[in-house]
């Protein structure tokens, strides 16, 4: 009787372990290949967030990115999305600079250009962030273009002033 328990109790064991490798590895496995439609990649991304696979939607939503880099509104969409989900992990460095990418698109861009519940979605997620972390990530983002923009004027190759006796532009002449 006592082997039989002992026998039963490792049988579960087992079980529970394989099921629970099954489901880490199922949740880390990319897929191959995705589907050429965007709907299609937008609600496998949306499967594998509400099933708590948020790695494997941002993984989605970046094939969407790569797939029509030209495409504005899935642009908007698919980092709106990214940002959500760093947003649901509190990854708020990650997300604020996304969040504020699409609020600055939207600015400039006019108005019903692009679908324009990604603006107040955007408005919302920086809403749940706390506002002294929201303004410490926003002062970290400025700093860096500082020095961005800094290191980019320092790196710029200066030409020579050229010396022209000529205040006049010599047209080539084509007529010749």
């Amino acid at each position: 009787m006592k082997y039989s328990r002992f026998t039963l109790k490792n049988v579960f064991y087992s079980a529970v372990m394989a099921v629970s490798t099954f489901a880490v590895v199922s949740c880390l496995s990319i897929p191959e290949s995705v589907p050429d439609d965007d709907r299609e990649i937008v609600q496998l991304a949306q499967d594998a967030a509400d099933g708590g696979n948020y790695d494997l939607a941002k993984w989605y939503y970046g094939q969407l990115l790569e797939k029509y880099p030209d495409d504005s509104k899935i642009y908007v969409e698919a980092n709106f999305e990214i940002a959500h989900l760093d947003i649901k992990k509190k990854k708020y460095e990650a997300a604020v600079p996304r969040l504020n990418e699409i609020l600055y698109i939207y600015e400039n861009v006019p108005v019903g250009y692009l679908p324009s519940q990604y603006k107040k979605l955007a408005e919302n997620d920086l809403k749940k962030i706390p506002e002294e972390t929201l303004s410490k990530i926003n002062e970290k983002i400025e700093s860096e273009k500082a020095k961005k923009i800094k290191q980019e004027g320092e790196s710029q190759v200066k030409t020579p002033a050229v010396e022209d006796d000529d205040d006049e532009y010599d047209f080539p002449d084509f007529d010749e």
